[in-house]
């Protein structure tokens, strides 16, 4: 080697050599990606981009796949600091390469960059752990609590409210388009891309002031662009979040709903809706975003089309018949996907009623998930309008303090209105709150029939002893976001006007009931 000139080639044969690095590198392994090539080295992980340029992205020089090693850093390390170590240098010298650590040769050449991580296992990539049936509810709202403060801290204003334009996003959405036409016939049908085309088409001209609105209300963001499980791993029991996308911030900038929309996508991808629907409740929980369902179907078939068109770029490949035949697989079953969320949804509107603990959360959540619905939870309705922290607890007394009259009232107007976008979205709204009075759930009633959707309530009705044995477990795992105790759950035993008949279609449910017949009839009304 001490005779050969420096070549790429021979740089990546060096770097799967232990002896290129100063730790130990048991379980050496090479990956490669579109744009970069991996070396997973003991502990750690080096990244190094290719020498590239695809237009949208462009690494042909040292000077800028080191800038592109630096954005990755800095822009990874919004959610992932632990992880995103640094950049390190990869030097040669008597025609040996070495990464990171100080030159020992003074005639050693800096022949490129890697961005240097924390190796994390394969085997715990959230994609692994969906196909291993291991990913559970508890990991998305983890993820769901990370990217609500992710997007409530990112960077926005003026200079990124051009990237959830109208104008911007049409000319992505033309573009999809255009570099997918070659493939009408071999991965998408004519059809298909025919009634696609016509749908995104007609909803940007349609919603024009959607998208102003989402401007003027500061969910324009520089976000991560490319959510998705593979971008996942389980790292010390906590889901760490990684790999956004540094080298194009049209790509990575938008609005926080188009963000979200790839993650739902890439779940309902996997057959895992549930999981979907629990971690965009959760997300809206903490955003109070709820007016911008109104553009989730559009980014969703937006983010399946992208990834349809990313898979049919495969199909012009050298890899071999068998390699084109699961390229046309994957781009047909993204295309398939994107079809399905244009053919619209039938929204209704169903509440809770019981005291606390008496298990509204868990049936909302139930009932959320058989309806591809979104829950609205009371107790985070009225922090956000108290402006405080959601698990902050507030012990006050009954009817006192962000309790009182007036802020009850302003939460169950703020419950119905949240309802309206919910539904207008062509989604089921699943408000979780007591609803102990019956003026309140009249008012529920009366949106449902204003709206022409079905209304129900689930009426939660458990023995005070059990309902005092859950307050008790709840204030001591703290787990909760409710402030209710003892007190609070005396004076709404004492105050509780039990629902009638004639208020609507009324499930009994002490907890072992089964609601998925109840609610199918439900859903099929009006």
């Amino acid at each position: 080697m001490n005779r050969q000139t420096h070549s790429r080639e021979h740089m990546l044969a060096a770097l799967s050599d232990a002896r290129a690095y100063p730790h130990p590198t048991e379980g050496l392994v090479h990956l490669r990606t579109h744009i970069s090539d991996v070396f997973l080295a003991g502990s750690y992980a080096y990244k190094v981009k290719k020498p590239i340029n695809l237009g949208f992205l462009d690494f042909t020089t040292l000077s800028r796949r080191r800038r592109a090693c630096e954005d990755e850093v800095r822009l990874n390390r919004r959610l992932a600091p632990q992880i995103y170590l640094g950049v390190v240098p990869i030097r040669r010298a008597s025609g040996h390469y070495r990464v990171g650590g100080e030159p020992d040769d003074r005639d050693a050449k800096v022949v490129d960059y890697a961005v240097k991580m924390v190796r994390m296992p394969q085997e715990s990539l959230l994609d692994q752990l969906a196909d291993n049936g291991r990913l559970g509810r508890e990991h998305m709202r983890d993820i769901a609590r990370q990217i609500a403060r992710f997007h409530e801290m990112a960077k926005r204003g003026p200079e990124l409210d051009r990237y959830g334009s109208l104008e911007c996003v049409d000319h992505n959405v033309r573009q999809n388009f255009a570099q997918t036409e070659a493939y009408i016939g071999r991965s998408i049908s004519c059809a298909q891309f025919d009634q696609i085309k016509t749908y995104a088409e007609d909803f940007m001209r349609d919603n024009a002031i959607q998208f102003s609105m989402r401007i003027s209300a500061g969910r324009i963001v520089d976000g991560h662009g490319d959510l998705h499980l593979r971008n996942m791993c389980l790292y010390h029991d906590t889901v760490i979040i990684f790999d956004c996308i540094e080298f194009n911030q049209q790509f990575r900038a938008g609005d926080v709903i188009g963000d979200i929309a790839f993650l739902t996508m890439d779940l309902d991808a996997r057959t895992l809706p549930q999981l979907g629907n629990c971690f965009l409740s959760e997300y809206l929980q903490r955003t109070s975003d709820y007016a911008g369902l109104t553009m989730l179907d559009f980014y969703q078939v937006y983010r399946a089309y992208v990834r349809g068109k990313v898979a049919s770029f495969l199909l012009d490949g050298d890899d071999g018949e068998a390699q084109r035949r699961a390229a046309t697989s994957e781009a047909a079953h993204y295309f398939d996907l994107a079809q399905k969320y244009i053919a619209g949804h039938s929204g209704g509107l169903l509440i809770t009623c019981g005291p606390s603990a008496s298990g509204k959360t868990t049936v909302a959540q139930q009932t959320s998930e058989i309806l591809r619905g979104v829950t609205v939870r009371s107790d985070a309705v009225r922090k956000h309008l108290a402006e405080l922290p959601l698990e902050q607890h507030h012990a006050a007394s009954y009817a006192q303090g962000i309790y009182n009259t007036e802020m009850t009232e302003r939460t169950y107007q703020a419950l119905l209105q949240n309802a309206r976008s919910i539904i207008g979205s062509g989604r089921w709204a699943v408000l979780d709150a007591t609803y102990l009075r019956h003026a309140h759930r009249l008012q529920a009633a009366a949106l449902a029939r204003s709206l022409g959707v079905a209304f129900g309530i689930i009426y939660c009705n458990v023995p005070r002893s059990e309902l005092e044995r859950r307050l008790d477990q709840r204030w001591h795992t703290q787990k909760d976001i409710s402030d209710a105790t003892h007190a609070v759950l005396f004076q709404q035993l004492r105050d509780f006007e039990p629902p009638r008949r004639d208020e609507a279609a009324i499930f009994h449910w002490t907890g072992t009931e089964d609601l998925a017949t109840w609610i199918t009839q439900l859903a099929h009304t009006r």
